[in-house]
């Protein structure tokens, strides 16, 4: 059998295309897998303010962690707002069935970028113009509810601890159903037309239509959103920062820190710096495991097209 030869001018070629991404691989390794590594060291220290005087303490970190209820609700908060925040799946689509209603008209172009325009808005913007909305006493949203309901309302969507799920929640949504409807929409734009007239032909209900042909063409894009969402959902920061007085403590009485804000606190207001890199490695290995089973997922889905 014969041996390809290979020649300085192979060497050369390769070596031109390699060159294109060598700069990627490098920001890769000096921003990204070193850094890792090293959090995973410290993960296994005492280190404190000053990174210097620390020994090893093996898996003590963890089991701080995992025994702090502080910790532990601050991991219950992050996967509840990241469910929640999941919301923007059903309701962005409802709100794409209503915009392609409209045709392919200008006044659609209209409602596709006003109900997108709050994605480029600053996150600090919104939480700012949405403290206002839904704040307790003189509230816009309370306000609304007042003039529905015929009798004052006055709800701390923000500052009852029973309630700031809620109101995070709603920040959520506004800032990110656009984005949700935006691919929803294009989505339901790439199903082809015949398929829904077929389906009138053969006397089939609006309802039946929905049902059986627009939900079941709809999946890679639901599955794509499911997976997006909740990965964003759980690295929620800014907003919940600025709603706690740019503060981590996660105010009201805790119910808005996250794991994220956990690790910022032990970083910078209470440096602790082995204990929020054994939260960093624990928030990895979270995204990790459900990101590996959100893509397990998206390809199942998309096997049953």
């Amino acid at each position: 059998m014969n041996k390809k030869r290979i020649t300085k001018r192979d060497i050369k070629r390769n070596l031109t295309w390699y060159s294109f991404i060598i700069v990627t691989l490098v920001a890769l390794v000096v921003l990204v897998y070193f850094p890792t590594l090293k959090t995973l060291y410290f993960s296994t220290t005492n280190m404190g303010t000053y990174g210097t005087d620390y020994e090893v303490t093996g898996l003590r970190n963890y089991a701080t962690l995992l025994t702090s209820k502080s910790f532990l609700k601050a991991l219950k908060n992050t996967m509840l707002l990241g469910i929640y925040g999941l919301l923007t799946i059903p309701f962005g689509f409802l709100l794409a069935n209503a915009i392609n209603s409209l045709g392919r008209t200008k006044l659609q172009g209209f409602f596709r970028v006003m109900f997108y325009m709050p994605n480029i808005i600053t996150g600090v913007s919104v939480v700012l113009i949405f403290q206002y909305v839904l704040k307790g006493n003189g509230g816009l949203l309370n306000q609304f509810l007042s003039m529905v309901l015929g009798r004052e309302i006055t709800i701390g969507w923000i500052t009852d601890p029973a309630l700031s799920h809620v109101g995070a929640t709603i920040i959520w949504l506004w800032m990110n159903l656009g984005y949700s409807m935006l691919l929803n929409l294009a989505s339901l734009q790439s199903i082809p037309t015949e398929i829904y007239d077929a389906a009138s032909v053969d006397g089939a209900t609006r309802l039946k239509r929905m049902i059986y042909i627009t939900i079941p063409q709809m999946k890679s894009c639901f599955a794509f959103l499911f997976v997006t969402g909740m990965i964003n959902g759980l690295s929620r920061f800014t907003d919940l920062y600025i709603l706690g007085g740019n503060a981590c403590a996660g105010r009201p009485n805790g119910t808005l820190q996250t794991i994220l804000m956990y690790i910022y606190q032990y970083s910078f207001e209470s440096p602790r710096y082995g204990l929020s890199s054994a939260g960093a490695v624990i928030l990895f290995a979270i995204v990790f495991v459900m990101t590996i089973f959100n893509v397990k997922l998206s390809g199942f889905m998309k096997g049953g097209d």
